[in-house]
């Protein structure tokens, strides 16, 4: 199978790396800035009953877009809270990947500074540490062990490629499990869309492996960890319950997750129902937050030649 370059715009599509994300800015006056939902019951919450949820729940995903600075405040926020609260949860990040743990393991309040330089963070394309250094600095007052979530690159790159996993490793992931159709087919029209149309079915069916693989790694890193439970950093989209790592848990015996999606908000879309995170099937919680920019994501694929399949 023919290994597509593009496959690495479906998680990183973040500009150039370690830039500081603008400031989310944008609607800060809409009527849905900062307010909390709770989907199952389609009502609007205080915070306060968000994390009594989460002071019970095994496990807590905080799902983010990569790219502003608001959502890691809130899942700072929602980290020292637990800690707070004398939760021993570990926190796992989708943007570290397994050659980095001992960085993470090593990483002290006095230290926590060069973290991002330890983990290549900004090298390797996320926006600036110091954007997510909050978080890291919640859980290390609390004594929150710090996870990655991530597989490697070079697994990426042979999953992508349509080569097996280590037999051993397939096993314990169980990784080709597959969606129900419904989900499948859903997660294939947005990897389409959110490419703009623009890239052959071939690449479409090498990312759908590749998110399946990187929810299932999610999953396991998440099993893994030590203490009571876990935190999961990510984007939204690997925290939806209806695919993705709590479907991945689910899976696993791994039971059931506690989600919340942080969401930008948008003009135009006043009420909570606007959205199509306000699902249950997706998210337990929304948490609404201005937004970054309001930038066209398929104009820079629009100066592209479309790549033959």
């Amino acid at each position: 199978m023919r290994h597509f370059p593009a496959l690495a715009g479906l998680f990183c599509l973040l500009g150039a790396a370690g830039a500081l994300a603008a400031p989310a800015e944008l609607h800060a006056d809409h009527p849905l800035n900062g307010s909390l939902w709770d989907t199952r019951s389609g009502r609007q919450v205080d915070e306060e009953i968000f994390l009594a949820e989460a002071a019970t729940a095994r496990w807590v995903l905080l799902g983010e877009k990569h790219d502003n600075a608001v959502h890691h405040a809130l899942q700072a926020r929602v980290v020292g809270a637990l800690g707070r609260a004398g939760r021993r949860l570990a926190v796992v990040w989708e943007m570290a990947e397994p050659e980095q743990a001992e960085a993470l393991q090593e990483a002290t309040l006095e230290t926590v500074d060069g973290l991002g330089a330890a983990l290549d963070w900004e090298a390797r394309g996320w926006p600036a540490w110091s954007e997510y250094q909050p978080i890291a600095e919640q859980a290390l007052t609390y004594g929150l062990p710090l996870r990655p979530g991530k597989p490697s690159r070079a697994l990426v790159r042979s999953v992508s490629r349509g080569e097996p996993l280590p037999e051993g490793l397939a096993e314990r992931l169980a990784w080709q499990q597959p969606y129900p159709a419904d989900s499948e087919a859903a997660l294939l029209e947005e990897l389409r869309q959110s490419h703009c149309g623009r890239l052959p079915e071939a690449a479409l069916g090498a990312m759908l492996r590749v998110q399946r693989l990187w929810d299932a790694w999610m999953a396991d890193s998440l099993l893994g960890a030590d203490g009571e439970g876990a935190i999961l950093i990510a984007g939204s989209g690997h925290v939806r319950e209806d695919r993705a790592v709590p479907w991945q848990l689910r899976a696993r015996g791994g039971g059931e997750s506690l989600t919340l999606a942080l969401v930008e908000v948008a003009a135009g879309r006043d009420a909570a129902r606007d959205y199509a995170a306000f699902d249950p099937r997706q998210f337990d919680f929304v948490w609404f937050t201005p937004r970054v920019d309001e930038k066209d994501p398929c104009e820079a694929w629009r100066e592209r030649p479309t790549q033959a399949p």
